[in-house]
């Protein structure tokens, strides 16, 4: 449906996730170039899109429907893992700029994207419980109708946007395995029952400290924290107390050691659009030495607080990976891959020879 509003966007090989010339750099470029800043502005208030989503939710009594999905939600299907946190708001983006894309954030709160994202998606599933296969009329889906010609909208709606990383183990011998996460139902506020990527997080402070709030508007230390969440199973790093993350201590510290050996290469190759909830992520590749890979993630999990972590045969062990070729690629079950997944995944293929060439070729 986007795609015919707004013949700009196009598919990312054989997935589902979308962008378009203005959401990626010509090329893929280091993490470390990617410029974050922060600007003070007040979210958007799309009336009409709010008026739009209370249509689909149900009744909180006979007199009253909810206000707010995320309000329905929490009181009808609560995931495990469900709390209004702090998020970072993104504000403006220029991807034109040669070597350092600009990205500009502002505050926000996690259920501003459940209330949008959420609400979207279930407007959709309404209009096409009759025909899952064939594109409803526009009329049915007027939330969607609202964002059709531009379905990104910062000037119109809150957009909280996660970082999703494909994970790459590469052999002395220059091939490559990847790592998935297939997120359990009843354990995630959203993607549940599908294989994201791993790891993958919003992009959000760690501590409620004001002093560590904008420190922690950084790409690489939402990547770092979610690497410890999901692949170590440390609790999430909230703060609650205010106190901060501690990034001189391991894994962090190791994790920032590979990252200056050149042991492990970080990649940044957009941000895309999902097609069911308009969700926003910014698409990264972090690849890893199997010795650095095997030595930080030695005591890597096989469960954590979202689901499993796929991760093909353990070797006295060591997880290894699923091999990064066309072959394993097509083999997944593109019906439960998530679309970041699925597209990151085409974006591998695609840059295959960049992202394998070695930390002393690129």
């Amino acid at each position: 449906m986007h795609v015919l509003a707004r013949p700009s966007l196009e598919r990312i090989g054989g997935s589902s996730l979308l962008w378009e010339e203005s959401m990626r750099p010509p090329a893929p470029v280091p993490l470390s170039a990617v410029r974050l800043e922060w600007q003070d502005t007040a979210p958007p208030a799309n009336l009409p899109l709010l008026r739009a989503a209370r249509r689909c939710l149900p009744r909180e009594s006979k007199a009253h429907r909810y206000e707010r999905y995320s309000s329905a939600m929490g009181a009808l299907a609560r995931p495990t893992l469900f709390e209004d946190r702090p998020s970072f708001r993104l504000v403006r983006t220029d991807w034109s700029r040669p070597g350092e894309p600009l990205l500009v954030f502002g505050s926000g709160q996690y259920f501003d994207l459940i209330d949008q994202n959420e609400a979207v998606a279930h407007e959709l599933a309404v209009a096409t419980r009759q025909a899952p296969e064939a594109s409803p009329p526009w009329r049915a889906v007027p939330m969607r109708r609202l964002l059709a010609l531009d379905p990104l909208s910062l000037a119109k709606r809150i957009v909280l946007p996660a970082v999703a990383t494909l994970t790459v183990r590469r052999t002395p011998d220059g091939q490559g395995t990847f790592f998935l996460l297939y997120r359990e139902a009843g354990q995630v506020a959203t993607g549940e029952g599908t294989y994201g990527p791993l790891p993958a997080g919003m992009i959000q402070p760690a501590s409620f400290s004001p002093l560590a709030h904008r420190k922690d508007l950084d790409l690489w230390r939402t990547i770092m924290r979610e690497y410890n969440e999901e692949l170590l199973g440390a609790p999430e790093a909230k703060g609650d107390s205010g106190t901060e993350v501690d990034y001189g201590q391991p894994p962090y510290s190791s994790l920032n050691a590979a990252l200056t050996d050149g042991s492990l290469r970080v990649w940044c190759l957009g941000m895309a659009v999902e097609p069911l909830n308009l969700a926003v992520c910014v698409l990264t590749v972090a690849v890893f030495e199997a010795d650095a890979f095997d030595t930080i993630f030695a005591e890597a999990v096989e469960r954590n607080d979202e689901g499993l972590v796929v991760s093909g045969p353990r070797s006295n062990g060591a997880i290894t990976g699923l091999p990064l070729d066309d072959a394993s690629v097509n083999d997944l079950p593109s019906s439960r891959m998530s679309s970041p997944a699925a597209g990151l995944l085409q974006l591998a293929l695609r840059h295959r020879d960049l992202l394998l060439s070695g930390p002393h070729q690129t």
